[in-house]
């Protein structure tokens, strides 16, 4: 009986806790063969994270042949990871392997891919408590089909250090849900489609719509909070917003790269990795 009562406390404290889904090792991975440390960053944008890891000290890169890095430093005494992430869902790869590297806390730091976004977006750090639309990568992660492209929280934990760093310093944010891009152009241009595929991007547009909370979109939020989620560990992200409309100059081109730069220095470097601090 004594034997039994343990075991059901056992059971239920674990309930409490989560379970982990993922068992790898370093020894199946890939890109990363080395620990990291349990906080860091990551960005799909590959000069942004080399921008980003120029803020820490002693750092030790690690580059992979497939094109992402991770640079390992401490920032403040603390040490700390930057890293760059594939752009969409074979992001979940490194976040996958930085996780069985010893990661515990990972901020995805990216940009938003909202369609004309309004100009007062420029300054604001969005914040992402929750993330959908997720199906390709679920489905292949052996998720129960009733979870297929449903919302993902956010550590709420992570999210809370965000909010609180955001007032000390005074910063602008808003709380976002984020919805899963697999196709980027899609989703943004369905009229670029044919009519019978733009009817059926407008009916999935529509499907996720939210009227109770700001709508952003990326291409790897989702996935990094699935996986979080299969390791029962903490994700959260912030996107900031730049110039993808125009025709001619590209987001990180000429004077919007210059916007773009000012606004990484003056706003969100020292945000996303004092919020890291933080937790």
């Amino acid at each position: 009986m004594k034997k039994l009562l343990v075991l059901a406390c056992l059971l239920t404290y674990s309930s409490l806790l989560g379970a982990k889904e993922i068992n790898l090792s370093l020894d199946d991975c890939l890109f990363i063969k080395y620990r990291v440390p349990k906080k860091g960053v990551i960005c799909s944008n590959h000069e942004r994270a080399l921008r980003l890891s120029k803020k820490l000290d002693n750092t030790e890169v690690h580059k992979s042949s497939w094109g992402p890095f991770i640079a390992i430093g401490e920032y403040r005494n603390e040490p700390i990871f930057i890293g760059c992430a594939p752009v969409g869902s074979g992001a979940g790869l490194l976040f996958t392997e930085l996780f069985v590297a010893g990661a515990q806390y990972i901020i995805r730091y990216g940009s938003d891919d909202v369609k004309k976004p309004p100009l007062s977006d420029a300054l604001l750090v969005k914040i992402v408590d929750e993330a959908d639309n997720l199906y390709g990568y679920q489905i292949q992660s052996g998720v129960a089909s009733k979870k297929w492209g449903m919302p993902i929280k956010a550590s709420q934990k992570m999210v809370d250090s965000l909010k609180a760093t955001a007032k000390s310093k005074g910063v602008n944010y808003e709380m976002r849900i984020c919805h899963h891009l697999e196709n980027y152009h899609s989703l943004r241009s369905p009229e670029k489609f044919s009519p019978s595929r733009e009817k059926r991007l407008q009916a999935l547009l529509n499907r996720v719509k939210r009227t109770d909370k700001k709508e952003s979109f990326d291409m790897e939020t989702a996935v990094l909070f699935q996986v979080a989620q299969d390791f029962d560990l903490h994700a959260a992200t912030i996107l900031q917003t730049v110039d993808k409309e125009g025709l001619k100059l590209r987001a990180y081109e000429g004077e919007n790269f210059k916007k773009a730069l000012e606004i990484e220095e003056n706003i969100f470097f020292d945000f996303v990795l004092d919020g890291l601090l933080e937790i």
